[in-house]
């Protein structure tokens, strides 16, 4: 029952406040009921009720292995900072890139707050604690400001840590902010160009379409390419199914976003950057992430979990292991 829930909250995050408050009630109960558990032990019974497959965490070699060894071993305060979706930004300003951010409407402690009639016809509103969070108004003469409230203060309540184990997430202190939506250019929508680095060191491109829903929404139906920083299409799927139906071109500035992706990364032995270019003259931040899919990744062929994960480097963590 609840596993139908999630997916249908996760690709319709705002549809049903009901939903979403059956959802917060699982989460509490997975909550109370995994907090017993040790660390390592809920490492392994997630990643493997995700992808089939244990884990050796004392010797992390695959990609995930090596997620879930830094997301239990290793404490950088720098990590809670980057994961606040607004205290990002001004870290993003302390590189010198505050360029790559797109204004923001608002920031609010509480729904209750928001003057909603002050908004510009098309927004986003979200809040910074968690993921899938997003509400997106198309047309604020149709936008369900009741239901956008009562839903955020779900949102403001969830508890990322308890459900994922990213300590990154314990200490945000939960708040709102509404932004612009990005327009794209062209028929294609808006691309998700994920860069994968280790301490300052883009190791490869995720590329992911079709990714947001007209809601705000992630969709069950989002393609993934993967590219080395060459922009050569590597021959492997990771989680989502591969773009086929077209090709996609290389970004008119992909060598200035990979040297702001290594920018930001320079601090972390694992970050994934995550910018937009709508136009060829504009690169647009979007956040950082410091475990891909909390570090539950299908991959297929399985041998490439091996080749990710030596894009890692894991010899200068707060507890280093060697490769």
């Amino acid at each position: 029952m609840f596993d139908g829930l999630r997916e249908r909250m996760r690709q319709r995050p705002w549809t049903s406040v009901l939903e979403a408050r059956a959802l917060r009630v699982y989460h509490g109960g997975r909550t109370a009921l995994w907090s017993r558990m040790s660390d390592e032990k809920f490492a392994q019974r997630s990643h493997r009720g995700a992808t089939g497959v244990g884990l050796d965490l004392a010797n992390p070699r695959t990609f995930d292995e090596r997620q879930w060894w830094l997301k239990l071993h290793h404490r950088d305060p720098l990590m809670t900072q980057c994961t606040d979706k607004i205290g990002v930004r001004d870290y993003v300003e302390s590189k010198g890139l505050g360029h790559l951010l797109i204004p923001l409407l608002a920031v609010h402690d509480k729904p209750e707050d928001i003057d909603w009639a002050s908004l510009p016809d098309q927004f986003y509103v979200k809040t910074n604690n968690s993921s899938a969070t997003n509400i997106r108004c198309e047309s604020l003469a149709e936008f369900d400001t009741r239901t956008a409230t009562k839903l955020l203060n779900v949102y403001l309540k969830r508890n990322h840590y308890a459900l994922s184990r990213e300590w990154n997430y314990r200490d945000i202190e939960p708040r709102i902010m509404i932004e612009p939506i990005i327009p794209s250019a062209g028929d294609s929508g808006l691309v998700d160009y994920r860069f994968l680095c280790s301490h300052g060191v883009c190791k490869a491109i995720f590329v992911d379409v079709d990714t947001a829903d007209e809601r705000g929404g992630h969709r069950g139906d989002a393609r993934r390419n993967v590219y080395d920083p060459s922009w050569n299409l590597l021959d492997v799927r990771v989680t989502r199914p591969r773009i086929l139906d077209r090709e996609i071109e290389k970004p008119a500035r992909l060598d200035d976003m990979i040297r702001y992706a290594e920018l930001l990364s320079a601090p972390f032995p694992f970050c994934r950057v995550d910018l937009y270019s709508p136009r060829d003259d504009e690169v647009i931040f979007g956040e950082m992430t410091f475990f891909h899919a909390g570090g539950n990744n299908r991959v297929e062929p399985e041998s490439f979990q091996l080749t990710m994960g030596s894009w890692i480097d894991m010899s200068h963590t707060t507890a280093p292991v060697r490769d």
